[in-house]
């Protein structure tokens, strides 16, 4: 570490040797002056790294000369030492950009633990992050040793999206990359139990939550309180996409977040549709055949219906909304200014019901634009771009209007995205499912150990439209691509989010029950 140099500046400077010496001693270059006038000199003829400086002194008071230094060198970090906590003072010095300040009388280790707090502050944070993280690992692999149900895999995907605000906050490559180590682990161990359990809960009430609870077990219940309530998916938003907001989300309303498990494919035509019915995609199929196109070059048609859906899901709880719900679907600022205008004429509404795609679309225009592809190189990029978004975005906006309100909203998504590292051959004819995170089609074949077949789709939940039609699933962070197409599809998709498959990210999701500040609980 280089040796710093700082400047003391006080007009009773030769009392305060015994300090000077103190940090002399412990390595730093410490140059003093009495007064503004000479401390103003001194930066321009020398480069320092701090400055020292009393608030009150003949001539030029610190304040002033504070502000004539920063406009010489506005990097240069200063502490204020003053024997006032006058509020108003204060907030001039901070405005002026002080790096910290000190309330006379002062002690030689609280200069030094300024000192540290402003050049040290990352590393030190940093080390004691790390020293957390060695802890967390330890538990985290006793564990997985215990071989977790569902509910404890919620809880360790909850921790590792924390921990990646966390080491974002840090910006420790190491830390990082043996954060994505653990997590890749996570996800093959995840991934193996979602194959032994997966059909298994779609049979049996010992099961998490489901994408076709969503309405009747957190939406629903909040009619009770008379008031409107607007249920808002951001589609395909991963849990630590909504930690990054959850701060701006919780200025406003008072927040208990959950977590529920998507269905598979994790994918808008199948997990979206559940959500909306109450169904899983097989009885949506079977009961409502024409809001289910079979074509899969169709799948974006599967979702024009979920209004209609919701309406029939909302009756067969036993509600009888008047008024019936409304649904907007918001795909661009035209129709997410829509909303900003009509938010307040909902105040008397009972359920409305707001889809945002944005999140969604960045994800697919991300693996074919390449300014996308460089402004989200990473995981990191997607929460710091996610975070970005919504502070200048409709949704925010509306949710500041709705907070007025004495309402309810419940916020979540329909499924998740994974970054997808890992190529795996797949074989199958040409009417295959494009999608390269899951494959519907006959006869399908790819590695076991990266993917799930569901050869029985209705053991799954899922519609069969032949005896050998089946669906297959990636695991972890895999993606599908053909033998006679290996490298062209590796250089599109490589490193792209994508979603339809089996990993924490795009099954564990967040789904957030805020009441505005006005409401009692």
């Amino acid at each position: 570490m280089k040796q710093m140099k700082l400047l003391w500046v006080d007009d009773e400077i030769d009392l305060l040797k015994p300090f000077v010496l103190f940090l002399e001693e412990r390595n730093y270059i410490v140059h003093t002056c009495n007064n503004g006038n000479d401390a103003i000199e001194k930066v321009l003829e020398e480069k320092y790294d701090l400055v020292i400086m009393d608030e009150m002194m003949p001539g030029l008071d610190g304040l002033t000369t504070l502000q004539e230094i920063k406009r010489i060198n506005p990097a240069i970090q200063i502490i204020m030492v003053t024997k006032s906590e006058e509020e108003g003072l204060m907030d001039k010095a901070i405005a002026s950009q002080i790096s910290d300040y000190l309330i006379k009388p002062i002690n030689p280790s609280q200069i030094i633990m300024a000192i540290k707090k402003i050049f040290q502050a990352d590393e030190i944070r940093a080390n004691q992050i790390g020293e957390q993280y060695s802890q967390y690992m330890a538990k985290l692999n006793q564990k997985l040793f215990t071989t977790p149900d569902w509910q404890e895999w919620a809880e360790i995907y909850r921790e590792m999206a924390y921990w990646e605000l966390k080491i974002d906050e840090v910006n420790d490559e190491g830390l990082r990359q043996t954060h994505f180590l653990e997590k890749r682990n996570c996800n093959t161990e995840f991934t193996n139990y979602v194959e032994r359990n997966y059909h298994k809960w779609l049979v049996s009430d010992d099961r998490p939550n489901l994408s076709f609870d969503v309405i009747s077990q957190y939406v629903a219940p909040q009619f009770e309180a008379g008031v409107p309530v607007y249920f808002i998916i951001i589609d395909c938003m991963r849990l630590d996409q909504y930690l990054a907001i959850q701060p701006l989300i919780q200025e406003l309303f008072d927040e208990e977040l959950d977590l529920y498990y998507s269905i598979l494919p994790t994918a808008t035509p199948y997990s979206r549709n559940s959500i909306f019915s109450g169904l899983l995609p097989i009885d949506i199929a079977k009961r409502f055949p024409e809001y289910w196109v079979t074509s899969s070059e169709m799948d974006n048609s599967r979702n024009r219906n979920e209004h209609q859906l919701l309406d029939e899901h909302i009756t067969e709880l036993g509600y009888k909304l008047d008024p019936s719900s409304k649904y907007v679907k918001i795909f661009n600022m035209d129709e997410g200014n829509f909303v900003i205008r009509k938010v307040e004429t909902w105040s008397k509404e009972k359920l409305v019901v707001l889809v945002y795609n944005f999140l969604d679309l960045l994800a697919h225009h991300r693996s074919r634009d390449q300014i996308l592809q460089e402004t989200i190189p990473h995981e990191e990029g997607l929460r710091a771009f996610t975070k970005h978004w919504f502070l200048h975005s409709s949704l925010y906006e509306a949710l500041k209007l709705i907070a007025k309100q004495d309402a309810i909203v419940v916020i979540s998504t329909d499924h998740g995205s994974i970054k997808v590292n890992r190529a795996t051959q797949v074989i199958g004819d040409r009417d295959t499912s494009v999608t390269v995170r899951y494959k519907e089609g006959k006869n399908l074949t790819a590695n076991d150990r990266h993917a799930i077949f569901a050869k029985k789709p209705s053991e799954y939940g899922l519609p069969q439209k032949s005896i050998v039609d089946n669906f297959i699933f990636a695991k972890d962070d895999y993606y599908f691509v053909y033998p006679n197409s290996y490298h062209q599809y590796q250089r599109q998709y490589n490193g792209t989010f994508q979603h339809g498959g089996v990993s924490m990210e795009e099954m564990i999701l967040p789904v957030a029950v805020c009441r505005s500040k006005s409401l009692k609980s």
